[in-house]
């Protein structure tokens, strides 16, 4: 794994990365990127999602509520639900290079490198709810049934969706799948927006809010 691997520009990085074939690929991708990664999408200008889903959070969420922040990253939505008072967070990711960089910031309690699509540590119902910005592009739909198993009943999991890959990628059926159960339901989705203007302006976004209406299984 080295460096020398990423591409020269930021775009081509941000291409790179988010195209990474599999899921393994993807996180060695995120690992070599971690120590740029910031100075390529950290801008607000670049990437818009973190705050609109700070936003919608403080709409929807007490400050003191427990958050899990799924496939948190460098820790960008972190920062920026930090700003909207939130200050009990909880990082997942499945890159151990870009979590040690939100270690850094000190934004979160507890860090956890995992992969999202299986049961990770956490206990079932262990937030009062779950934040995730993105990761329709790039972590398979499996992992939405984790994201339901971790939040409490009666919680929330506030979702900034790719709206283009979110029937591709398989989330509408797993979503559908939930629904059925009677375990969640869509509460709001938001004014769709360029997720990333300056490097993947084809990315639209809306962000979600998902409500929990039974108890997590597992």
């Amino acid at each position: 794994m080295s460096e020398d691997e990423l591409p020269e520009t930021q775009a081509a990085r941000v291409d790179w990365v988010i195209r990474a074939p599999t899921n393994q690929e993807m996180r060695r991708r995120y690992d070599i990127w971690a120590a740029h990664y910031d100075g390529d999408v950290g801008s607000v200008d670049d990437y818009l999602a973190p705050l609109e889903l700070a936003k919608t959070a403080a709409r929807h969420l007490r400050p003191d509520m427990c958050l899990v922040d799924a496939g948190a990253g460098t820790g960008l939505v972190g920062e920026a639900l930090m700003r909207e008072g939130f200050n009990n967070l909880i990082a997942l990711d499945f890159s151990e290079k870009m979590l040690a960089v939100a270690a850094g910031k000190g934004v979160y309690r507890e860090l956890y490198q995992c992969d999202l699509t299986k049961p990770t540590k956490l206990g079932a119902g262990c937030a009062d709810a779950l934040v995730t910005c993105g990761t329709t592009t790039q972590v398979p739909c499996a992992a939405l049934r984790e994201y339901a198993r971790l939040v409490r009943p009666d919680g929330k999991i506030v979702f900034a969706v790719v709206t283009g890959t979110w029937d591709e990628n398989g989330y509408a059926a797993v979503l559908a799948e939930l629904e059925a159960a009677g375990q969640l339901s869509v509460l709001e989705r938001g004014a769709p927006f360029q997720m990333m203007p300056t490097t993947e302006p084809d990315f639209i976004c809306e962000i979600w809010v998902m409500d929990m209406t039974a108890a997590p299984k597992g």
